[in-house]
Order: C-alpha cells, then structure tokens, then sequence
C-alpha cells in the first residue's frame, strides 16, 4: 500500500511539473514580440529587425542603409548617421526613445574611424549614454563601414 500511495504521489509532483512546464511555454511564447519592418520583408533576409521578450528589446545590426536597403553614400560619417537614425526609427516604431538603450555594440570595419564615429554618435544623446562595446571587423554586411546592435528597456 505504501508504494502504490508512493507512486501516486510520484505521478502527480510530475503531473504537476509537467503543466507549470506548458504554461511556461505559453506564457513565454505570448511575451515575444517579433519586430520586422516593411524593408526587411521585402528584403528577404532571414532576421527580425527586433525582438522585444519581457520587457527587453534587442535590436538586430543595424546598418547605415535607406529605405531600399542600399547603404547611404558619404563615408563613416554619413553611414553612422543613417545608423543612429534607423536605430532611432526602431525605438519610435515601439513607443521607445533613444534614451531607453541600455547596451550598444559597434562594430567598425576600420578601428581608425573610432573618432568620427564618436562623432556622430554623441549627437543621438543628450549626454547620458548606454554601455557600450565597439571592435573592428574584417568585414561587415553590405560592405558596410560601421554597424550598431543594440539593446533596449521598455
């Protein structure tokens, strides 16, 4: 009698796991967002231009291109301009403002073009910045010269 009470138990502390471990899916699954503008669609590349889980928006790479995915001409400067403005973009299209990045990763194609990238950066802030990580890389999407990811606190 005693293993058959045992055995019980058993089976219901697992039956018991086993719904906590469905609603969590559920759950997590309705708290993702999957954020993909008009542009990437039509682009067919295979990411999503954000996704925002609990609260938190990670942002994908984020290139100095227009709105036909084509970068901007002008050099470092004129594409981490059109970078920090998609990244801007992004946020509005959430009811986010620039201020609400906690975390930005650069990456250069060139570590020499650090300053002027610094630059441009400073402009999209009101002298309060995210943390921030940047590297150089021996070679971006699209030929790119820089391209920002970042993350977000709703």
């Amino acid at each position: 009698m005693r293993i058959l009470i045992l055995i019980s138990c058993v089976l219901a502390a697992l039956t018991c796991n086993l719904v906590s471990a469905e609603d969590h899916v559920s759950k997590s699954e309705a708290d993702i967002n999957f954020i993909v503008d008009d542009a990437l669609k039509e682009s067919g590349f295979p990411f999503s231009t954000a996704v925002e889980a609990d609260g938190w928006v990670f942002l994908s790479g984020t290139l100095g291109t227009n709105a036909e995915m084509k970068l901007v001409e002008g050099g470092i400067e004129a594409e981490s301009r059109q970078t920090m403005t998609n990244i801007r973009s992004v946020l509005e299209s959430q009811g986010l403002s620039m201020k609400r990045l906690v975390k930005c990763t650069v990456m250069l194609a060139d570590m020499a073009e650090w300053p002027a990238f610094n630059a441009v950066y400073k402009e999209f802030f009101d002298g309060t910045y995210p943390a921030r990580s940047a590297f150089a890389a021996s070679g971006l999407a699209l030929g790119a010269r820089v391209e920002v990811e970042c993350i977000a606190r709703r």
